[in-house]
């Protein structure tokens, strides 16, 4: 097994994602999955890409170029592309207006709970920064 091999096994298995499960996420079969696993096939550029995003690492960690998993810069729109296609909201509907009109007491009551948990946390997050 090569490096890329190894890594790809232990971050779906971090991830609790079966081989099929990888594979549909990707867009690939899942005798490709095994393959990139047993370190017969190696993924092409778009993949690597995929699978970075997917699981949160550099290419050059799957690669085994590095051993730390991220570089040390945050990207916040990196971050919130890799979030909204871990969680498939860009086919969920997330952004079809008509969608959140349907939505009952239950689920906006649900929504605001969790705006007002992260608007909270960012006025923390502020006033610890300003405070430094």
């Amino acid at each position: 097994m090569n490096k890329f091999s190894n890594r790809l096994r232990k971050l779906r298995e971090r991830e609790k994602f079966s081989r099929e499960q990888l594979a549909n996420k990707l867009g690939v079969s899942y005798s490709t999955i095994a393959k990139y696993e047993s370190g017969a096939r190696e993924p092409d550029f778009n993949t690597l890409e995929k699978l970075a995003i997917l699981f949160d690492v550099s290419i050059d960690y799957l690669l085994g170029k590095v051993d730390k998993e991220k570089e040390s810069d945050f990207e916040a729109m990196a971050e919130h592309n890799r979030l909204l296609e871990k969680y498939g909201i860009e086919d969920s509907g997330f952004f079809d207006i008509e969608k959140w009109k349907q939505m009952g007491p239950e689920e906006l009551r649900q929504l605001e709970e969790y705006f007002q948990f992260i608007t909270e946390k960012a006025k923390k997050r502020n006033q610890d920064t300003d405070s430094e």
